[in-house]
């Protein structure tokens, strides 16, 4: 066979050498030759296929013109063998070619047998491949589709799926080059043959030789494959090639860093990479910024970057870079640290170089500080290198640092919101020994950071207990006002920090004093017996460290005896401290509204007290159970009554009393078990509470005082002119009428409420004056003699009249409503022929303030025009030192004179006067009677002045100088230099009775 061969392939020589003898000119024969060799026919071979296209011949002559253009990489192909097989029924290849899909080529002609498909030189990518296989299969059939798989690998895609004989492998029509291949016979050619194959590839070149379905190309690079070559030989022949280098993968590259700094008064240096200087190793330009990057095909990550900055201080964690610019802020100290998958397959080693510090610092990893702080010392230069995880530094260690790190800094919360930060010293010492303040929360953190983790911590509170969940880095454990305080805390570290580092803790209570230490999680503190905490102290030591101090009794955890523990939040003070047993929960004599409590029940379990408040301006909120608290905080409500009970077991063998302390009334009677206590409707402020947890029925209360005092319901009827009774109305309702000008001839009231009592009414009736007092909801007036009621009095009766006042007020004729009166005043005129037209009631607790105006509620006097009853309206509401008050209308020109006080002015006089001229206005205020005189005047003369501001004086008109001949006495015009005339007469009156010191009110 080999015989045969070799003649046939002589033939074929002669023949193509007697076609291309003109090329003979141009091209070497050993070229010919190597091409003749790698045809490697068999004796059924037929002749390559010529392509058609314009250009085939150069595809056709790939095998030479390529060879010839890559000159220097080309590896010879392997020698010529026989592939075919002589066992009987065994497979056999007869021959395999490959056409490559060129980008602006297309498909360009089957080579055969070592040939060259696609191009070298002409940057020109291979798009998609096919590979015949012809050959025999062992049945004698023609190799099918299977006898072959071809894998490619697509740019932006990845690895295609496998394709069979001389089907399409990679894209056509889409741009994406081909970047690697793999071949793999069928098991049963893969038992007798070896497939060899190898790609050029743009960048790269030629690569080694793969076989066997093992991968050529490469992948990661985006390095597209021009040209291929494919070698089928018999198993383990001797003339097989080298096999290696076939593959790039890019995943296979280790990690690498570049990095630049940013020097003062230059500005951004070149990028550096692995282990080479930034910046200078000498006492030049300081480093103001780092930027850095992280190279790493084969997984994700990144460099965090944090800068110690003069004059600021540590940075937060960035990505990437660190430092400032165009601030003139050098860094002083580093942290770096990698991210992702990074960190578990490297170490980042750097370290930097001060002058100031004296050269280099010792080297620094993942996350630790390389420099200095506090010490003004700028960085002028800085290496970093990447080493596999866990290896040795680069060089020493020593000195890296030279600083403050991981410092603990905390702050604490005092009930009642006080704060006090504490920040530097070790132990870490929140709070106080010398005072009484309790801790209601408190915040832990690491500064200076070089550790990574988290410190933790939480605490047990008063009335709520353990929390649930944990605080960390620098948040509040508890941020609500609710008075309650710390009894027991623990603290704990996470991630590095944990592994660097023990934290140890203890605790202070007035009581009992210091705790011991404890560590890492462990309770200290007391609970059961209400002791509040004042102070902690937190310290982290070396790991594996012993405690700071004695450990005993680092926690004592109590059984409470049943009761209940309160805590009160007043007005104008906020939380008191907690208190126990029957003492008095908020304030007594000091007139401070309560406005919340917190409960707990000690000594039950699964027992709790449910509690709700009557709040001002909201009434009952909904019931709560202890550990929170009921009323409110930062509002300014006060609280109005209350209403306890237990729940579960303890309900039945306990019982829970309790009473109020209310404003104006003192302490109420005792309610228990779910009973409303204190006062509602009233507007009347709770001031203090007592609780009293006693088994079943051992206590009762000696005192028959009412628990409860609530508004009660009264109806008032009115029966009027014309109309008859009314429709009665409640409080503040309307009985009778206004604007109709109708009188009312009878009233008539009724009472209902817990506390007994009711309403008695005295009317002043026209023709009969003051009848006597109608009681338990009798007739007081007339009915059916058409006379009016004038005025009336009101008063309570029986227990009521301990708890209430009765305020009331009437309408009446030509007055309108008049002011507010209460308990038996009187109420309307008298003398003066004046009809009562309506009456309103209010009840208020004992000692309220009047519901409005007391002004004028009563009298015996006839209405006054109303530029007179304006004046007195306002009049009333000033008042002076002397009993009387001058008014002066500078717009309307009067001046009344008034005798009285406060809400009780009367006239004295009301006269016409002058006032200031536009130009020349008189002042406006208040002021006062500062001085008299007889007379002044240049030109004219002014008699009886009455000083009140400055040169503004009250005086009579003017008269030609010296003598009481009139100049100008016209009054009620605006004529003066500011000063008020009046009528020689009337300015002679105020300066003979108005006494220094009197208020004068010009408006």
């Amino acid at each position: 066979m080999e015989l045969l061969m070799g003649k046939l392939r002589f033939s074929v020589a002669c023949l193509l050498s007697s076609v291309m003898c003109v090329s003979s000119f141009l091209t070497p024969f050993t070229v010919y030759a190597e091409n003749l060799v790698s045809l490697n026919l068999s004796t059924t071979q037929d002749c390559p296929d010529v392509p058609v296209e314009d250009d085939s011949l150069e595809a056709l002559d790939s095998t030479s013109s390529e060879a010839r253009d890559a000159v220097g990489d080309v590896v010879d192909p392997p020698a010529v063998e026989d592939t075919s097989v002589n066992d009987q029924g065994a497979a056999s290849i007869d021959a395999i070619s490959i056409s490559a899909h060129v980008q602006d080529m297309g498909w360009m002609s089957y080579v055969k047998d070592g040939g060259i498909a696609g191009t070298t030189g002409k940057s020109k990518r291979i798009e998609a491949v096919k590979v015949k296989l012809t050959g025999t299969s062992a049945d004698g059939s023609p190799l099918g589709a299977n006898a072959i798989s071809v894998t490619t690998h697509v740019s932006g895609i990845g690895w295609l799926d496998p394709v069979g004989n001389d089907a399409i492998a990679g894209t056509t029509g889409k741009s994406k080059a081909v970047e690697a291949v793999k071949l793999q016979l069928s098991d049963e050619l893969a038992s007798q043959y070896d497939i060899f194959y190898r790609v050029h590839a743009s960048n790269f070149g030629w690569l080694g030789w793969a076989s066997n379905g093992d991968p050529a190309g490469s992948a990661g690079y985006a390095r597209q494959v021009e040209a291929i070559q494919i070698e089928v030989l018999p198993k383990n022949s001797s003339s097989a090639p080298s096999v290696g280098d076939a593959f790039k993968n890019r995943v296979d590259e280790p990690a690498s860093i570049s990095y630049s700094a940013h020097l003062s008064g230059t500005g951004w240096g070149g990028a550096v990479s692995s282990g080479a200087t930034a910046g200078h190793a000498s006492a030049t330009s300081s480093i103001e910024a780092l930027s850095m990057s992280l190279s790493w095909y084969a997984g994700t990550g990144a460099v965090a970057m944090r800068g110690h900055v003069s004059g600021e201080g540590w940075q937060s964690w960035n990505t990437g870079s660190c430092g400032t610019t165009g601030r003139s802020h050098s860094l002083e100290a580093v942290q770096l640290k990698l991210t992702g998958q990074a960190a578990d397959s490297y170490d980042i080693w750097y370290r930097v170089y001060s002058a100031k510090n004296g050269g280099w610092s010792g080297w620094a990893t993942n996350g630790l500080s390389a420099g200095s702080s506090g010490k003004g010392a700028a960085i002028q230069g800085f290496q970093a290198i990447l080493l596999s995880k866990g290896s040795a530094a680069p060089g020493s260690a020593d000195n890296r640092f030279q600083g403050n790190v991981d410092r603990l800094s905390g702050v604490g919360f005092y009930v009642n919101n006080v704060s006090e930060s504490e920040n530097g010293a070790a132990p870490l010492s929140i709070g106080s020994t010398k005072s009484s303040r309790l801790l209601s929360s408190f915040a832990l953190s690491v500064v200076d950071r070089e550790t990574d983790g988290s410190i933790s911590y939480q605490a047990c509170f008063s009335r709520s207990g353990w929390q649930s969940s944990w605080a960390q880095d620098g948040a509040q454990l508890h941020s609500a006002n609710d008075g309650e305080s710390i009894n027991a805390i623990r603290v704990q570290l996470s991630g590095a920090l944990a592994e660097r580092y023990d934290v140890w803790y203890r605790a202070f209570t007035p009581v009992f004093g210091w705790s011991g230490w404890a560590s890492n999680g462990v309770s200290v503190g007391r609970t059961g017996d209400g002791s509040g905490v004042t102070a902690i102290e937190v310290e982290l030591s070396a790991k594996g460290s012993t405690a700071p101090g004695a450990s005993d009794n680092a926690f004592v955890e109590g059984d409470s005896a049943p009761g209940v523990v309160a805590q009160a939040h007043v007005s104008g003070v906020g939380w008191l401290d907690t208190v126990s047993g029957d003492a008095v929960i908020g304030t007594t004599g000091q007139s401070r509204a309560l406005e919340a409590v917190g409960l707990k029940l000690n000594g039950f379990e699964d027992s709790s007290i449910s509690v709700r408040a009557h709040v001002s301006d909201i009434g009952w909120q909904n019931w709560v159970s202890d550990g929170s608290y009921f009323g409110t905080v930062g509002q300014s409500k006060a609280i109005q009554a209350i209403s306890l009970k237990l729940q579960g077991p303890a309900s039945d063998s306990y019982d829970i009393w309790y009473r109020v302390h209310a404003s104006g009334y003192g302490w109420l009677g005792w309610a228990k078990n779910g009973e409303d206590a204190g006062t509602t409707g009233l507007g009347v402020r709770a001031e203090a509470l007592q609780i009293k947890l006693v088994e079943k029925g051992a206590f009762s209360p000696s005192d028959n005082l009412p628990a409860l005092v609530s508004s009660p319901n009264i109806a008032i009827a009115a029966h009027v002119e014309g109309r008859g009774w009314l429709n009665p109305v409640g409080q503040n309702g309307v009985a009778g009428t206004t604007g109709q000008s109708l009188r009312v001839e009878a009233l008539k009231a009724s009472w209902q409420g817990a506390i007994p009592g009711g309403i008695e009414i005295s009317s002043h009736v026209e023709g009969v004056g003051w009848q006597d007092w109608a009681k338990g909801g009798s007739i007081s007036g007339t009915v059916g003699k058409s006379r009016r009621v004038e005025a009336v009095k009101m008063r309570l009766s029986g227990t009521a009249s301990q708890y209430y006042d009765i305020w009331y007020r009437v309408h009446a004729q030509s007055y309108g409503w008049m002011g507010w009166t209460s308990n038996g005043s009187k109420a309307g005129t008298e003398g003066v022929s004046y009809r009562v037209e309506a009456v309103q009631v209010v009840i208020t607790s004992k000692g309220a303030s009047a519901p409005g105006s007391t002004a004028r509620p009563f009298t015996t006097q006839p209405m006054m025009p109303s530029d007179q009853l304006a004046m007195l309206n306002r009049a009333n509401w000033y008042s002076s030192n002397t009993g009387w008050l001058i008014m002066v209308d500078t717009v309307n020109c009067k001046l009344g004179v008034f005798r009285g006080f406060k809400g009780n002015w009367s006239y004295a006089q009301f006269w016409q006067c002058s006032t200031g001229a536009p130009q020349t206005p008189t002042v406006l205020g208040e002021y006062s009677v500062t001085g008299k005189g007889y007379s002044f005047g240049h030109g004219y003369t002014c008699y009886y002045y009455t000083q009140f501001y400055g040169d503004y004086l009250i005086h009579s008109g003017t008269y030609y100088q010296g003598t009481f001949n009139v100049m100008d006495d016209r009054m009620g015009v605006h004529i003066s230099q500011g000063c008020v005339r009046l009528l020689i007469d009337r300015a002679k009156w105020i300066w003979d009775n108005v006494p220094i010191g009197t208020k004068v009110v010009t408006y």
